[in-house]
């Protein structure tokens, strides 16, 4: 009877609580130079969806029609890449690089109308997981997160995309990008 009550004790204090937001950072570990070769490699080349709304633009939230956005990543070096993007009324224009001291895949893009955004990139398992800070021309700010989960053998990318609750943020929206080619 001892054991089992301790046993079932010992089982009761190792299962760590879990909150509401607690899913999302799950298995979240620092990356690597290594990391960083994985993800240009899974991102990169061209990409097509049909969003609601795209992270660098001014109509983040949008909920009316969908638009089709354009993606292009270019793996520049070991240590950079460019990213163009275009849809709806904005192009962007973004470099991802490692951060060995935040430990971090980066990616910073600057939209035609002003928009900045920045994305820290974390391994999750096998694939992902972004925090993300928006500042909006007139300085408003936003941010989010999301889980990034690339299918490399079918060439797609599914992003689940949660927001800070504000009037132009998500609640959580799915993006589905589709391979055109490397």
């Amino acid at each position: 009877m001892k054991r089992l009550l301790f046993s079932v004790l010992l089982a009761a204090t190792s299962v760590s609580p879990v909150f509401a937001d607690h899913h999302k950072k799950q298995d979240v570990r620092p990356a690597t130079k290594e990391d960083f070769i994985r993800f240009m490699k899974s991102s990169q080349g061209m990409w097509r969806a049909e969003v609601l709304s795209v992270i660098s633009d001014s109509s983040l939230g949008n909920k009316q029609n969908k638009t089709t956005y354009y993606w292009h990543s270019v793996f520049q070096n070991s240590s950079c890449m460019t990213s163009l993007g275009s849809g709806g009324e904005n192009s962007t224009r973004g470099v991802t690089f490692y951060d060995p001291i935040a430990k971090a895949v980066v990616r910073t893009a600057v939209s035609s109308d002003g928009t900045i955004s920045r994305s820290t990139h974390m391994p999750k398992g096998d694939q992902w997981y972004r925090e993300t800070k928006i500042t909006k021309p007139d300085g408003t700010s936003i941010k989010l997160n999301s889980d990034l989960i690339y299918d490399d053998e079918k060439g797609i990318n599914t992003i689940i995309i949660r927001g800070d609750g504000s009037k132009s943020s998500v609640g959580e929206q799915k993006n589905v990008w589709y391979r055109q080619h490397k």
